[in-house]
């Protein structure tokens, strides 16, 4: 049976060197029509489907009596109802600040990389840094955005700017979040002597456009998904992300998916995050 690996073209990375000098400035100028080593606006990934903890209703026919004595305290929520809540409440009030280490892979129909990196997130603001490693060496890509524009720059070269990049396709790992319904429950787990709760939600941490290969280009993401471990506060702990998409890695249609184990830190306290 021929090995999957030897099938199609394989993925190349970002010039011989680090640095590809003047290629980056014609490849980046023309980014958002999909060429390879640039960005291509990313698509916005598909939500996955959420569930909230269901809640019973009185039936429109069977009015509730009239109660002859006085009110009662509500029930406490549950635990993870509430830590759920907090989450969303940190996640969405614009202001939270925080950092992400990553490890994980890329795997392409004929490629796997070997990635690693890290994300600092305030606000609305973030950077997103990332190595792929390739079997003839490695490559690098840095993403910021800033203040509603947007930034990336491959093997330390120039930073260009993306114009047009939307706030829908940031790659901050709680974007996607809105509210209560884009998160979806998945149980408990004991770390050590605490009690995390497991969520998923809607997330593309590392859309394939940011892929440092020069023969990779019209990059989609078809579904992302991170599953979270976030304490009882609310503050995120970890987690794993799972990127599915598709590309053309010289010109032959090929699936990505990008897996990522993401480790979170300084949450809440001060991330600097400047335009390059």
């Amino acid at each position: 049976m021929t090995s999957a690996r030897n099938v199609g073209p394989a993925i190349r990375p970002c010039g011989p060197v680090r640095n590809r000098g003047a290629v980056v400035a014609v490849v980046l100028a023309i980014a958002l029509a999909g060429t390879g080593c640039g960005l291509s606006q990313p698509t916005e990934a598909v939500p996955v489907a959420t569930s909230t903890t269901s809640s019973s209703s009185s039936s429109p026919s069977s009015p509730s009596p009239a109660s002859s004595h006085a009110p009662t305290a509500s029930p406490k929520a549950a635990p993870e109802t509430a830590a759920i809540a907090a989450f969303v409440k940190l996640v969405t009030k614009g202001n939270l600040a925080y950092q992400a280490t990553f490890r994980g892979r890329s795997r392409h129909t004929t490629t796997r990389l070997p990635v690693k990196g890290t994300i600092a997130v305030s606000g609305r603001d973030y950077r997103v840094t990332a190595v792929f490693t390739f079997s003839n060496g490695s490559a690098s890509v840095d993403h910021r955005y800033v203040g509603g524009k947007a930034w990336v720059r491959f093997n330390g070269g120039k930073w260009q700017a993306l114009a047009g990049f939307k706030p829908a396709a940031s790659m901050s790992p709680f974007a996607l979040v809105s509210g209560v319904g884009a998160v979806r429950y998945v149980g408990t787990k004991k770390v050590g002597a605490k009690t995390l709760y497991e969520v998923q939600i809607p997330s593309v941490p590392l859309h394939p456009s940011l892929i440092p290969a020069t023969n990779l280009s019209k990059e989609t993401v078809t579904r992302g998904v991170l599953q979270l471990l976030i304490d009882g506060a609310g503050r995120p702990v970890s987690g794993a992300a799972t990127i599915d998409g598709t590309g053309r890695v010289s010109g032959q249609l090929q699936e990505i998916v990008i897996e990522l184990n993401l480790t979170f830190s300084k949450v809440g306290q001060r991330v600097t995050v400047s335009a390059p």
